[in-house]
């Protein structure tokens, strides 16, 4: 055998045998979120991407439709054709639990890890849920928060306070509306007792996805009921709405909203003194651990115990409301892991604007990111 022919025979067998001796594998990881080109939704892309780059050798596809296009139906058939492309694990934002909880047990039963974020699925239909927070300390902290900005009411005088969500099959935002009703039952003869909620089924409104349709209702929202003093809004899409609405309708008197939001799309609001503060987390953060567990799964290292560690782990959540100065950590031990393979990213945030500047990954890319870098 000639020499040359014997270096290129060692060569194939040397290249044959590089898997064996720990080449890592490209993970193909297909992403839906609940919809594209929103502003959470964004931050939280920014956020996988850059656990995307960090880890290597995980390709995310990261796909979905506009708000005025998205569906369960829709999300359904972006997850069967990650089923049909032989991906190595699927992570959905459900918009709601149950429509497509089969097609992601069939995923499961063709060793696809499934793992939902920022909204869950059936839990036998996907291996981890990544969880922003837990819904009880999100819903206290807008509760507690609508009600120290309408402290100037009494018993015998109550604020009239509407809530307003998305849709009644949102499955995170239904049980922020359980635990807002249930914390405002348990105290409603003393935390907030100068408050009158209007929690029955009947008066929840439901705004939708798209900006048009939450505009609208929430003007008939106003309309009709002239006392509301306070509202609580469930989504990025909402808190932006409810001011509109108000300034459409000449509203002049004060309307305290409190809201789950981005806090960039109520910095004006904030500087025009007709919002006082958000209540979100960090969806680039939640992005970023979201794909960090994937990698965990799919190496076989699926997290247990009372917590998973990332990168994030003991790291700067963000800096205090109150001062814009001190240090918000995540725990060092890492976050918390809850029954039913829920992992929780952290405490929920309270953003103002002595904090604003600290949430990551919108309006720019690099918002947000110099204490994240270092």
């Amino acid at each position: 055998m000639k020499k040359s022919s014997l270096v290129l025979v060692v060569l194939m067998v040397l290249a044959a045998l590089v898997p064996a001796f720990g080449q890592s594998k490209t993970y193909k990881v297909g992403v839906i979120p609940k919809f594209i080109a929103e502003d959470y939704f964004i931050a939280c892309e920014r956020g996988f991407r850059q656990a995307e780059k960090e880890i290597g050798n995980i390709k995310v596809d990261w796909i979905g439709d506009t708000m005025s296009q998205t569906s369960a139906a829709n999300q359904k058939n972006y997850i069967q054709s990650f089923i049909d492309k032989g991906y190595d694990a699927i992570l959905v934002s459900a918009l709601d639990p149950e429509s497509y909880a089969d097609t992601l047990k069939a995923a499961r039963a063709k060793g696809i890890k499934v793992i939902t974020w920022d909204a869950d699925v059936n839990v036998a239909a996907r291996d981890f849920f990544v969880n922003q927070a837990k819904s009880d300390q999100i819903a206290v902290q807008l509760l507690k928060g609508l009600a120290g900005s309408l402290a100037s009411y009494t018993a015998a005088n109550q604020a009239t306070v509407a809530l307003v969500s998305t849709t009644n099959d949102s499955p995170n935002q239904n049980a922020w509306l359980k635990a807002i009703i249930d914390e405002y039952n348990s105290k409603m003869k003393t935390d907030y007792k100068h408050i009158k909620l209007m929690g029955d089924p009947s008066q929840i409104v439901y705004a939708g996805n798209d900006r048009g349709t939450a505009d609208e209702k929430i003007k008939s929202l106003l309309s009709a009921n002239k006392a509301i003093k306070g509202i609580i809004a469930l989504s990025s899409n909402t808190v932006p709405a409810v001011s509109s609405a108000r300034d459409q309708l000449g509203i002049k008197e004060t309307i305290n909203i409190v809201g789950v939001s981005v806090p960039e799309s109520s910095r004006k609001d904030m500087v025009d003194g007709k919002m006082a503060a958000v209540v979100l987390w960090q969806p680039f953060d939640l992005g970023y651990l979201s794909l960090y567990v994937a990698k965990a799964v799919l190496e076989g290292k699926a997290p247990s115990g009372k917590a998973f560690k990332s990168p994030l782990s003991g790291k700067n959540m963000t800096v205090s409301f109150l001062d814009g100065k001190t240090p918000v950590l995540y725990p060092a031990a890492g976050h918390e892991i809850m029954a039913d393979n829920v992992i929780i990213l952290g405490d929920p945030i309270v953003w103002n604007l002595k904090n604003i500047d600290r949430f990551r990954g919108y309006p720019k890319a690099d918002s947000g990111m110099a204490t994240f870098n270092k």
